[in-house]
């Protein structure tokens, strides 16, 4: 089923509106077992936030999300799963993110742990968009509920 097949059948089932906002595709990056583990966190209620580089937006001039929005969620195999709504979105620095919200992208055990694997994939990203890692480089963080 394409996209746009997908956002028409949720359109009809969830009785919303025509003109509801559909902001384009939510994917978790991880192929296979990683990408199946936060679906199912999702479906679970575990994953209700995300993180993104700001600098990110900025390289590829892409608008940032904002609250309200809706987004199919794609699968591992890039096909529409699922839908999500935007409750809010902030953007803070790295430093300043509280284990309350890295909490609720549902996949660490603590601050720590979060900080060291989030600061290696902003050192990824960086590396192939072309930014630097600090510790106050700005994030987007995402809250959202499972439609």
């Amino acid at each position: 089923m394409t996209e746009k097949e997908f956002w028409e059948n949720f359109l009809k089932k969830s009785g919303l509106d025509q003109d509801a906002k559909h902001s384009g595709e939510f994917g978790f990056e991880a192929r296979g077992f990683a990408g199946s583990e936060r679906l199912a966190a999702l479906l679970a209620g575990k994953k209700t936030a995300a993180f993104f580089s700001y600098a990110t937006f900025a390289i590829d001039n892409e608008e940032l999300p904002v609250s309200g929005e809706y987004y199919i969620v794609l699968d591992g195999n890039r096909e529409p799963f699922c839908v999500i709504q935007t409750s809010s979105v902030q953007i803070l620095p790295f430093n300043q993110v509280t284990w309350e919200m890295a909490a609720r992208e549902g996949e660490d055990s603590s601050l720590e742990e979060w900080r060291e694997k989030t600061r290696e994939n902003l050192e990824e990203e960086g590396e192939l968009v072309g930014f630097e890692f600090s510790p106050d480089i700005k994030l987007v963080y995402m809250e959202f509920k499972l439609v």
